[in-house]
């Protein structure tokens, strides 16, 4: 295959969500004014590689299906392709939507500029470039445009709705094949299927298959996480999760090693070694990405997914416009929750399904550190107090010089979870200590308290997962 010029391609959005693939309404209230551009941070350059180097961030709270204003059959810039006055262009959160959509659909040197049900103009920058002809014209029979779009959208779906840096590879030549195995060693996972149409896709040629569907594979960089929980990130194991693995779980069930379904369709970079404890074949090397994937269960060949490479350490990102909750990996079916509003409340964990403002919280940067707030009481701010092991965590009034407040929040990239670490570390230590559910135990109203860092901890695990927006 000719060897394409790479663009490396910084994408920093004001994270955007996707509202549950099949639609729902709008979470949260429209704060922009004025007319800006959600999307564009870049440096292009050329390099003897192929492949795309991104950020993701794009929570699975919206939708795109086509009561949300989206059609295919038209271009995006007439009313009938993308509408001003219902669905994504009435709220914010489905216009960062948009702007990741024009991300994946338009070259970097396009724009399209909508209007919204006020009559105010934005302009979305394009990026990629998956399917530039999207903007003047129907492209419901593309299957490159539908699926390629799709499987673009869906690299980018994080439901944690934290950025994290990616590197992608694709059968398509606004991507290309080449990896970047220095700074993005692990293969992650392969996207593909079709989250842009609603119902049978015979559009596409694919008359057994119902769409939204949203498909991942495990990559052969990882070795085999929990059930249900793509590679690296939150996933399908979570509420509102917006893809599956058609192949099922483990070793035998990665994309490369699937029966029938995947092997023999590599890319022509097999070339490369996999790293050390990974799940590839060695015969066959460890390859950038796919040609073609199938599922079985409805005889369906997608030529269209896109492969995601990245490194095991990030420093995560949130969004100080998402609201999140944060669920102890030992019992993902509670939170963390304060129990008042006054400070000095302590933190304790409580059921999700209770839905109360005291376990969803919002994020706010503090230097290299994190503030966390209860959405029931946002002066209030998680303090380790005098960080000894045992020490209860409780909220008291956010204080930009309180150094109990700060937490560093770092990735444990296999099970897509995360540590919650005193920033400064307390007197007796000098590595400072991690919020852990007290005794590891599994009863709903039991404290969290400091101890010491333990990875090994289930107890000292979160699931953090985006689920509103402010």
């Amino acid at each position: 295959m000719k060897e394409l010029g790479k663009r490396t391609i910084q994408i920093s959005i004001a994270l955007g969500a996707i509202v549950g693939l099949i639609g729902c309404g709008e979470q949260g209230s429209d704060v922009e004014t004025g007319t800006h551009d959600l999307g564009l941070s870049s440096i292009n350059g050329l390099s003897s590689i192929n492949g795309l180097s991104s950020i993701n961030g794009l929570s699975s709270i919206n939708g795109l299906s086509s009561i949300n204003g989206l059609s295919s059959i038209n271009g995006l810039s007439s009313i009938n392709g993308l509408s001003s006055i219902n669905g994504l262009m009435t709220t914010s959160g489905g216009r960062k939507t948009i702007s990741y959509l024009v991300k994946c659909a338009l070259a970097a040197n396009d724009t399209l500029v909508k209007a919204d049900q006020n009559g105010t103009n934005y302009t979305f920058a394009g990026g990629i470039g998956l399917c530039p002809s999207w903007k003047n014209g129907g492209v419901s029979t593309n299957a490159q445009c539908m699926e390629g779009v799709s499987a673009c959208m869906m690299a980018h779906v994080n439901t944690s709705g934290v950025h994290v840096p990616l590197w992608l590879d694709s059968n398509d030549s606004a991507i290309g094949w080449g990896t970047d195995r220095v700074n993005y060693p692990m293969q992650e996972g392969t996207f593909f299927g079709d989250i842009l149409d609603t119902g049978t896709l015979t559009n596409l040629s694919k008359p057994a298959v119902t769409a939204p569907v949203a498909y991942y594979c495990d990559g052969a960089g990882y070795p085999a996480g929990a059930s249900g929980v793509v590679a690296g990130r939150l996933g399908a194991n979570q509420n509102g999760a917006p893809y599956m693995n058609p192949f099922g779980t483990g070793t035998s069930s990665l994309c490369q090693t699937f029966s029938g379904a995947n092997v023999g369709h590599f890319s022509n970079g097999v070339g490369g070694s996999c790293p050390a404890g990974s799940n590839s074949n060695p015969s066959q090397g460890c390859p950038d990405g796919y040609q073609q994937l199938t599922t079985a269960s409805n005889n369906a060949v997608w030529q269209h997914g896109i492969t995601v490479w990245r490194n095991n350490n990030y420093t995560p990102v949130f969004d100080t416009g998402y609201i999140y909750t944060i669920a102890p990996m030992l019992v993902t079916t509670f939170g963390i929750d304060v129990s008042g509003t006054s400070s000095g409340s302590s933190v304790i964990d409580y059921a999700l399904s209770s839905g109360l403002d005291s376990t969803k919280f919002i994020f706010a940067a503090n230097g290299s550190a994190w503030h966390i707030s209860p959405k029931s009481a946002p002066g209030l701010c998680l303090d380790a107090g005098a960080g000894e092991v045992g020490t209860g965590i409780t909220a008291t009034s956010c204080s930009s010089n309180t150094a109990s407040q700060n937490w560093m929040i770092a990735p444990f990239v296999q099970y897509g979870s995360f540590t919650l670490k005193m920033a400064s570390p307390p007197s007796d230590s000098t590595t400072g200590r991690c919020m852990r559910v007290s005794n590891s135990s599994t009863s709903s109203g039991t404290p969290m308290v400091t101890d010491d860092c333990n990875t090994g901890y289930w107890s000292e695990m979160y699931a953090i997962q985006a689920v509103g927006t402010l």
